[in-house]
């Protein structure tokens, strides 16, 4: 019998986290059980997930806008039960099945007069995943993307621009619910012109 348990159960996670301390701070840890089928995946390799057992998992986004993953391996597990009776709802984190984020309708550039443009993404999920958008913004005399406050659909209208701003750039940070890998879109420039 493992100290932490052989099966995906919310008892068994919050014994994890009391294990490890992840009481509070800066930096919240979500305790991940991986089992032998979900280890083996890509989509969670790319997270640094890269074997069965029990792991703390955390992300954010970094001075340049891009996505970064931290995973800790807490527990190694040789049996691990598969996750079909899974009881945490820690799919965006380790996808049960290979998912991809593909676009249908890609970011473009954009010219304005009057200081209005509406950027837009179309995507689709392989089975049944829900996407989720961050719209990031890197003005012209910046080399770094931030995020922009509030834009999580797949649009970002912009009104009010100036000349200013001409030359900013806009993408699109896409995620899902189902553990599919992070895609962004291309790059869309606004330009001030006729």
């Amino acid at each position: 019998m493992s100290l932490y348990g052989r099966v995906d159960s919310t008892a068994n996670q919050t014994a994890v986290g009391r294990t490890i301390g992840n009481s509070g701070g800066s930096v919240t840890k979500t305790i991940v059980f991986v089992d032998e089928t979900e280890a083996g995946l890509d989509e969670n390799k790319s997270r640094g997930i890269t074997s069965p057992g029990w792991w703390a998992y955390h992300t954010y986004t970094d001075v340049s806008g891009a996505t970064r993953h931290r995973a800790e391996h807490l527990m190694f597990l040789t049996n691990p039960e598969a996750n079909a009776d899974e009881t945490l709802s820690d799919d965006t984190i380790a996808a049960d099945a290979t998912n991809t984020i593909a676009f249908s309708t890609n970011n473009t550039d954009k010219t304005t007069s009057s200081g209005a443009a509406t950027f837009v993404v179309a995507v689709t999920v392989t089975n049944s995943g829900t996407a989720t958008f961050q719209w990031q913004k890197r003005s012209s005399s910046s080399g770094r993307f931030s995020n922009v406050s509030g834009a999580t659909s797949t649009t970002l209208a912009l009104t009010g621009q100036t000349a200013s701003e001409d030359g900013n750039q806009y993408r699109v940070k896409v995620n899902s619910d189902n553990g599919a890998e992070e895609v962004i879109s291309d790059v869309a420039t606004l330009t001030f012109g006729s």
